[in-house]
């Protein structure tokens, strides 16, 4: 999939620091949070992560797979206003195996890259000390994307839909 992505899509892809990540509830619909995530064109894949204090999305993934990744907000990421707001529909697996930074390593990597921030905040005694250790034990995500899209801005100042992989 990722040679087929356009440079345009892979930069957003690349530089937005967060999506709005959608399970489906056992009603069917959908329940979205707010998400960090790391893209690995290399590996086909996308990594989030959420604490087990909230597995809430795990339980979700482990009874229906189907999930989807909304890049729209461009806030800190350096991209124009031009650039198109990126869906990516997948599959995800969530396993059970709780990790703290020894298999998420490519995650924290990423997360620190794109919030720098993010690693003092974390190695502050004071400021973890204000969460619950159970917020540190995560629980590895990883979504295999089947449906790429991009929403662009028309010449009428409409939204275009296109699929792009």
């Amino acid at each position: 999939m990722p040679a087929t992505l356009s440079g345009e899509v892979k930069r957003v892809l690349r530089r937005v620091r967060a999506c709005e990540f959608s399970t489906l509830a056992r009603t069917g619909r959908p329940v979205t949070w707010p998400m960090a995530f790391l893209w690995k064109p290399e590996e086909n894949e996308f990594v989030l992560s959420s604490s087990i204090s909230v597995a809430r999305k795990a339980e979700h993934i482990n009874r229906d797979d189907r999930v989807s990744l909304l890049m729209s907000d461009f806030t800190g990421s350096a991209l124009p206003g031009s650039a198109p707001a990126v869906l990516v529909q997948g599959r995800a697996t969530a396993p059970e195996e709780i990790m703290t930074v020894d298999g998420l390593e490519d995650f924290w990597a990423e997360l620190f890259r794109k919030r720098p921030a993010g690693a003092l905040e974390a190695l502050d005694p004071r400021i973890r000390a204000q969460f619950h250790p159970s917020f540190y034990w995560r629980l590895r995500i990883t979504v295999t994307p089947e449906k790429v899209w991009a929403f662009r801005k028309d010449a009428m100042g409409g939204t275009a839909l296109e699929r792009v992989a």
